[in-house]
């Protein structure tokens, strides 16, 4: 799969910050490199979208990479919503 990493020059609060329609799983990383690392490794279902973005914390910049699902209906519960690195953890 060809990766881009245009979706990390978006300036977009996560979506534990600002929720984000059918957004089901993401991660946060301190570093754009480390946010590149996770794209590479990520493989999509079909119906899935990479998502992410960059913002600001009270501590310093973040990148975060997650996954937008068609129909969340069709992921599972609302409860199998996962997300890694919320801010604050």
């Amino acid at each position: 799969m060809a990766t881009s990493y245009d979706i990390l020059d978006q300036e977009r609060e996560t979506p534990s910050v600002v929720p984000l329609a059918n957004a089901v799983n993401w991660s946060i990383f301190r570093r754009r490199a480390d946010a590149e690392h996770h794209i590479d490794r990520m493989r999509l279902s079909p119906g899935h979208q990479l998502i992410g973005g960059h913002s600001h914390d009270s501590i310093t910049e973040y990148w975060w990479v997650g996954v937008a699902v068609e129909s969340i209906g069709q992921w599972g519960s609302r409860q199998a919503i996962n997300k890694h690195g919320r801010l604050g953890d």
